[in-house]
């Protein structure tokens, strides 16, 4: 009988798994860790941000506060300063009562922020969105929304957080929290439209405080709902904001259940 050389049918040393289900199922393992880490992580962040006193507030603001910049000049002067007044003559009925600096920036881009020290930050853009008065102090009494919830604070600490997880996993961070990104962004953006609800909630009584009615409360997110009807099925899990058409329902619904009536509005002195 002639001898015929063969391998063995089995190798122990040889897995029969792909390599590439092996990483992928320990790469989604990681990713599920880490975001569980940065779910609880963040729950201790609103909790610290919740106790925190007036004076710790207050100091925190001060170190982190943007660097005073020279007030502009002419008819962008003349701008700011209505845009300051404005929103000073909401903080009584948004009940706050620490830093609020408004800056004008020109960008095309219809939006205002906030940022951690109190800026609010208007793009001139927006003011082409909105046709009153009122519907200017609705999302500015929005971005004063933001600042009595702590919401900047929050957000400082949530990115403190999600920096630091990736620097202790990967050596600088930068590659690991390209990786989770993504999956962080799914929580991330479900918690971001959680405090953007809170804050157009806020932002609907601050505009009957200091109006009397709701009248113009919905008039920017009405000229901005065009373009999440063109956006991509499935979109909105990705979205820091709600859905246009369903905050618009929302503010009405909430005006309903308070009672707000809505009345004329002011000209808006561009």
């Amino acid at each position: 009988m002639k001898y015929a050389p063969s391998l063995p049918p089995d190798n122990d040393n040889v897995t029969r798994e792909h390599p590439l289900k092996d990483f992928l199922l320990l790469l989604s393992g990681l990713a599920a860790l880490a975001l569980l880490v940065f779910f609880l992580l963040g729950l201790l962040v609103d909790a610290v941000v919740d106790r925190m006193g007036p004076e710790t507030e207050a100091s925190l603001t001060r170190i982190i506060a943007a660097r005073a910049e020279s007030p502009p000049s002419g008819k962008e002067g003349e701008r700011v300063a209505r845009l300051q007044q404005l929103v000073d003559s909401l903080r009584s009925c948004a009940g706050f009562t620490g830093p609020a600096t408004v800056r004008l920036t020109d960008s095309a881009v219809p939006n205002a922020m906030v940022v951690p020290g109190g800026t609010i930050y208007v793009f001139s853009g927006l003011l082409t969105h909105v046709q009153s008065e009122n519907g200017l102090a609705f999302v500015l009494a929005h971005e004063l929304a933001h600042l009595a919830h702590r919401d900047h604070l929050r957000a400082l600490g949530r990115g403190v957080v999600l920096y630091g997880l990736a620097a202790l996993i990967g050596s600088d961070g930068s590659a690991l929290a390209g990786v989770l990104a993504p999956v962080q962004q799914l929580g991330t953006t479900s918690y971001s439209r959680a405090r953007e609800s809170a804050a157009d909630a806020l932002a609907l009584q601050v505009l009957a405080c200091r109006y009397g009615h709701v009248g113009g409360a919905t008039e920017f997110f009405e000229a901005l709902r065009a373009r999440d009807e063109d956006a991509l099925p499935g979109s909105h899990y990705f979205m820091s904001h709600p859905v246009m058409g369903a905050r618009i329902d929302a503010i009405h619904v909430a005006a309903r259940k308070a009672g707000y009536t809505t009345g004329a509005v002011l000209a808006l002195t561009r």
